[in-house]
């Protein structure tokens, strides 16, 4: 009985320290809700441009000059697109008032375009597009770009070094960049190119191809081969020190978490991201495989008070466990 009495008073500590826990987990998980609702109250959200609904988005190339002291942001997009109607005669882009078109590329030569009020870009063709015809276009602009959402793009100081990120959820995304803004048409994929003073790196999308110092400046290129919507689409400059935990997964190769921190941060940041390991493989069991495996997932610090699910890089504001789950 006294051998009884035991086990059922360890069961009851258990249950108790598992009760305690889950509660802990529990009183995270409000905080962030509660940090984000809060983020979200001081902005205005923009309404979703449900407008343009006359292309298919296939392919973005996104070249971004940012240098993270100074709030500002110099880019060429093309968009690899195909048209959903018989002949697309004008190709639209959601863009901030904000921004300034310097040109339009089409077909290796400059064409006309208008950037009037209402946050949108009219490009029209000498030639009409027929449909399901792949065709591209390459927007250049320039500005210092507006900031709605949660934050859209920011530039701001963490221990004194300047850093530029964005945050698009849910339609910020054409603050900063000419998109189609929507949640209904995934490009199939992206690739990311930023153009930073040396001293910097840009975390981002998928995987790092390559990072060259070229004279003043450091050009960092990601690709991301998997679809992706608009507002997931980001990146993130400044001194960055990373390195990289892995995810065994029995018979499938093992999966990189990279990790981008502020070097004032890494020494504790670098003993909280394992938790993310135990976390996927138990998400792994519960809702398969993490979709994204031939590429990565990553952390970036930033400077809000949450995390954002960029697809294969969130961005964190903080590493604790119930921020890294609830992210992941």
């Amino acid at each position: 009985m006294k051998q009884i009495n035991n086990i059922l008073l360890l069961g009851l500590c258990l249950s108790f320290t598992l009760s305690a826990q889950q509660s802990q987990f529990d009183k995270q998980l409000q905080q962030i809700v509660k940090s984000e609702m809060q983020a979200n109250a001081k902005k205005i959200l923009p309404a979703p441009a449900s407008t343009i609904n006359d292309y298919d988005i296939k392919y973005h190339r996104c070249q971004w000059q940012a240098d993270p002291a100074v709030n500002f942001i110099r880019g060429a997009i093309t968009t690899y697109f195909k048209p959903l109607v018989s002949a697309l005669d004008t190709i639209r882009f959601n863009l901030s008032d904000a921004l300034s078109v310097d040109s339009v590329r089409y077909h290796q030569g400059l064409i006309p375009f208008s950037h009037p009020t209402g946050n949108i870009v009219i490009i029209p063709f000498s030639v009409a597009v027929s449909q399901n015809v792949l065709d591209s276009v390459t927007v250049y602009y320039h500005g210092i770009p507006a900031s709605t959402g949660f934050g859209s793009f920011i530039q701001s100081e963490h221990d004194s070094i300047p850093i530029i990120w964005t945050l698009s959820e849910p339609f910020g995304a054409s603050d900063w960049w000419p998109c189609k803004n929507g949640l209904t048409d995934k490009a199939d994929s992206i690739d990311v190119i930023v153009i930073t003073p040396s001293a910097y790196s840009a975390a981002s999308n998928g995987v790092l191809v390559s990072e060259i110092v070229n004279g003043p400046n450091k050009i960092c290129h990601w690709k991301h081969r998997y679809p992706i919507a608009t507002y997931l689409i980001c990146f993130a400059v400044t001194n960055y020190v990373h390195y990289s935990d892995w995810v065994p997964f029995g018979s499938a190769p093992p999966l990189e978490v990279l990790n981008y921190v502020f070097p004032e941060d890494s020494a504790s940041v670098v003993t909280q991201t394992p938790s993310v390991i135990p976390v996927m493989q138990l998400y792994d069991t519960l809702f398969g495989i993490y979709p994204f495996q031939k590429e990565k997932y990553g952390h970036a610090q930033f400077g809000w008070g949450g995390g954002m699910e960029h697809q294969t890089m969130t961005f964190m504001g903080g590493f604790s466990h119930g921020l890294i789950a609830h992210e992941l």
